[in-house]
C-alpha cells in the first residue's frame, strides 16, 4: 500500500511554446494616398477605387508612390505568440533592397502597430522598384512570414491633381502612374526641360487623318473624350495625334509625376486680315478655347476659308483631305487653324515645345511651322481646292 504521507509524483510543466511573430499588415505612411484603380477596371479613366491601405496584408500586397528623396516611413500590425513565462522578443527588423532597412528595438510585449523609418532615403530618381523586404526578430524568433513585397513608384515630387475635375489627363490612377514612370524613367534626368523635351520626340510628327487602327471611343487624332482624354496616345504612338493632344499627354505626365514648372497650353497662327498673314498671333486654348484661325470672305458664289498649310501648294490646284496617303507614299498638305504648343517654364527659363513640330526659345518663331497661310474652297470628298496663297513661312 502507499504511504499516505507522501505526495503523488507530479507531471513536469510542459515547455513554453517557442516565441514568434505573426505580421499582420503595413501601411506605407509615407505614400501620396492618391493611386487609384489597382483593379484595373477603368481604363485610362480618372476613376476606380482607391488602392487598398493597409498596403499589404496577407490577401493584398497593393503598390505605392512616393516622391524621391524621402524616406519611407511604414506603420506595422504585428502580434508577438507564445512564450508566457519568458520575455518576448523585443526587437524586429526588415532588410530591403539597395541598404533600405528598418528596424526597432522597442518592441512592446504582445505586438501591436509599430512605426519603423527606413534607415536611408529613396535615391533621387523616378525609378519603379520592387520592395522585398525580409524581415527578423532579436533572439531568432520567427516572423511569419519572413518576406513581404510591395511595387513602389518614386516620382518627383507629390502628383498634381488640381485640375481633375477639368481636365481628362489629370488625376492619378495606377496604369497612368506605370506608363509615366515607363516612358520618363530611361531618359535618367531630373531637368525638367529634358524630361518634356525627351516626352516631345515620341512624337516627332502630328497628325490630322483619323486611323482606324486606333479605337473610335478615343476619338483619333484629337483624342477629346472621356475615356482618359488623351492617355490612350501611349498605345498608339505610331498613329500620332493633333499637336493639341500631344501637348496634353505631356501635361497630364509631368502633373501625374510632379514635375516641377508652370505650364500653359498655348495655341498660335495667323490671320491674312492682320499683316498679310506675317504677324504670330497667340492664345492660352484653356482661357480661350475657340482661338485659333477662323476667317472666311465670299467670293463670287463661293466660301473661302482661311487656313495655314504645313506642306508647299499651288493656287487653283485641287487636293485630297489632310493628310490623306498619296500613290507615291506621301501625305496630301494639311490644313491647320493653329499650332498648339507646350509654354513651359522652369529654373528661370520658359521655351515652347510644339506638338509634333520642335521646340522654341520663343512664340515668334512657332508660326514657321507651317509652309505658309491660304485661302481654300471646299472640294469633294473633304478634299479643298486652294484659291490664294496669302504669304509663305518657309521655303
Amino acid at each position: 500500500m502507499a504511504d499516505p504521507t507522501t505526495e503523488s509524483p507530479q507531471p513536469e510543466a510542459a515547455p513554453d511554446a517557442a516565441q514568434s511573430i505573426a505580421l499582420h499588415s503595413i501601411e506605407f505612411r509615407s505614400d501620396h494616398g492618391l493611386l487609384k484603380d489597382c483593379k484595373g477596371e477603368s481604363g485610362w479613366r480618372n476613376a476606380g477605387d482607391p488602392c487598398p491601405r493597409p498596403e499589404w496584408t496577407s490577401k493584398v500586397a497593393a503598390p505605392v508612390s512616393i516622391s524621391m528623396g524621402r524616406s519611407l516611413v511604414i506603420r506595422v500590425g504585428l502580434e508577438s505568440r507564445g512564450g508566457a513565462s519568458s520575455a518576448g522578443p523585443t526587437s524586429i527588423r526588415a532588410v530591403g533592397p539597395a541598404g533600405l532597412t528598418f528596424e526597432s528595438r522597442s518592441l512592446a510585449p504582445g505586438g501591436g502597430p509599430l512605426d519603423l523609418v527606413s534607415s536611408r532615403k529613396l535615391a533621387r530618381r523616378i525609378q519603379k522598384f520592387t520592395l522585398n523586404l525580409s524581415w527578423s526578430a532579436g533572439g531568432g524568433a520567427p516572423v511569419s512570414p519572413s518576406r513581404t513585397s510591395n511595387l513602389v513608384y518614386v516620382t518627383m515630387g507629390r502628383p498634381q491633381t488640381d485640375k481633375q475635375h477639368i481636365w481628362q489627363e489629370d488625376g492619378v490612377t495606377l496604369k497612368r502612374m506605370d506608363r509615366a514612370v515607363s516612358w520618363i524613367e530611361p531618359l535618367n534626368t531630373l531637368d525638367p526641360h529634358e524630361i518634356v523635351n525627351g516626352l516631345l520626340a515620341r512624337f516627332p510628327i502630328y497628325t490630322l487623318q483619323p486611323s482606324p487602327r486606333v479605337p473610335r471611343q478615343y476619338h483619333h487624332p484629337t483624342y477629346l473624350n472621356s475615356e482618359g482624354g488623351a492617355w490612350a496616345m501611349t498605345d498608339y504612338v505610331q498613329e500620332t495625334g493633333e499637336c493639341q493632344a500631344i501637348v496634353r499627354l505631356v501635361r497630364g505626365m509631368l502633373r501625374q509625376l510632379g514635375i516641377p514648372g508652370r505650364t500653359r497650353m498655348i495655341v498660335v497662327w495667323g490671320d491674312p486680315n492682320v499683316d498679310g498673314g506675317r504677324r504670330t498671333l497667340s492664345a492660352d486654348l484653356e482661357q480661350r478655347p475657340w482661338a485659333g484661325l477662323d476667317v472666311t470672305r465670299t467670293v463670287g458664289d463661293r466660301v473661302w476659308r482661311a487656313a495655314l498649310v504645313d506642306g508647299p501648294v499651288e493656287e487653283g490646284r485641287t487636293y485630297p483631305a489632310s493628310h490623306t496617303r498619296l500613290p507615291d507614299g506621301t501625305l496630301s498638305p494639311g490644313l491647320n487653324r493653329y499650332e498648339a504648343a507646350l509654354e513651359f517654364s522652369h529654373g528661370g527659363r520658359t521655351r515652347y515645345y510644339a506638338g509634333g513640330a520642335g521646340v522654341f526659345d520663343s512664340v515668334e518663331p512657332i508660326l514657321g511651322v507651317f509652309w505658309g497661310l491660304i485661302w481654300f474652297s471646299s472640294a469633294p470628298n473633304d478634299g479643298y481646292r486652294v484659291e490664294k496663297i496669302v504669304t509663305i513661312y518657309r521655303r
